[in-house]
């Protein structure tokens, strides 16, 4: 894991944790707009480095990594933990590790209920295939990804991502977030809880998601972006997701 830092390291912290097969960059209207008020924290998740091979083994493991950089250059307080799809449930392990006293914790499009077997394995060889694809740069491939996936603007970025991207920590990362286990009664009164989704049909298990976050922590605030896909909000129109966001960052 590399972990990267903007704005001024006294004020108070946001981590932003990118999505699966995301690049850090597409985080640079987010840090734009906050770094003169907050100081934020984007780690680059293992497996996801544009500059070198390495395996993602498990959210565990990144969740450990991220408290103890954290835990030793600051204290244990951050003000908000954003995830982005499969960086939230790295959102949601660090919270329900309770070695981060976190303010508020923000999940988008994130996947937070086991999903069964067969689902895993069709989304593995999904991914799989499509990496190996790319990675070959087909021609039908990145025109697919570009505006439905990633914007141009940073087709360079997820490229480099994927060209650097193992078999393994596609397999890991998919395993991963197949059998979470979040608890039901994390005690962290203090704490409070946002999901985003959409309503398109990759939203399936986000909306699954949110329905278990209201049932089991009732404050949690909801919101829905009627008629969007996955993470497309906070991806192709930054600037209204950052309108939401200003509402927690007070």
């Amino acid at each position: 894991m590399e972990i990267l830092e903007f704005g001024n390291p006294c004020n108070r912290k946001i981590i932003l944790i990118h999505g699966f097969q995301y690049p850090y960059q597409i985080w640079n209207p987010y840090i734009e707009h906050y770094k003169k008020d907050f100081h934020i924290i984007v780690p680059i998740m293992s497996g996801h480095n544009p500059n070198c091979k390495e395996d993602f083994i498990s959210f565990s493991e990144e969740a450990r990594v991220l408290e103890d950089y954290y835990i030793s250059h600051y204290d244990e307080k951050v003000y908000a933990i954003y995830g982005m799809s499969m960086g939230g449930v790295l959102a949601a392990t660090l919270w329900q590790n309770q070695r981060l006293s976190i303010e508020n914790v923000l999940f988008d499009g994130t996947p937070l209920i086991s999903f069964p077997t067969v689902v895993r394995k069709m989304m593995t060889s999904f991914y799989l295939n499509i990496t190996h694809k790319t990675q070959k740069r087909d021609k039908k491939t990145l025109k697919q990804a570009v505006n439905n996936i990633i914007f141009k603007e940073h087709l360079a970025d997820f490229l480099q991502v994927l060209d650097n991207m193992t078999d393994t920590t596609i397999s890991n990362c998919i395993n991963s977030v197949a059998v979470i286990k979040l608890s039901s009664n994390i005690d962290t009164p203090n704490t409070k809880i946002y999901f985003y989704h959409g309503t398109a049909a990759n939203e399936m298990l986000a909306k699954k998601s949110a329905k278990f976050m209201l049932k089991n922590y009732p404050d949690t605030v909801i919101k829905c972006f009627a008629g969007k896909a996955h993470c497309e909000t906070s991806i192709f129109q930054p600037e209204l997701m950052i309108e939401e966001l200003d509402k927690v960052f007070k």
